[in-house]
């Protein structure tokens, strides 16, 4: 496989976020919600203070915006993708 191809992995870089399920899925979140992503262990939270939370059982992070719990939920996917290979 090429770095290329490799780069290309995710292509809702290329159509956008709007089209991409993970993104309306935290952009739907309602206080209080929370979803389950099986491929990488992790839960997605909006607490009750409007902040977004990524846990996992060894990680927990806060974010303000829902653009940066998306982009880093998406670069754990594509690590997670990519070591598969």
């Amino acid at each position: 496989m090429s770095d290329y191809t490799i780069q290309q992995l995710n292509v809702y870089e290329y159509l956008g976020k709007a089209c991409d399920p993970l993104f309306n899925a935290i952009c739907n979140m309602q206080q209080g919600s929370s979803k389950y992503i099986p491929e990488i262990k992790v839960t997605l939270i909006k607490n009750r203070h409007g902040l977004y939370e990524m846990a996992s059982k060894s990680n927990h992070e806060c974010y303000s915006n829902k653009e940066d719990l998306y982009d880093s939920v998406s670069e754990i996917l594509s690590n997670s993708l990519l070591r598969r290979m």
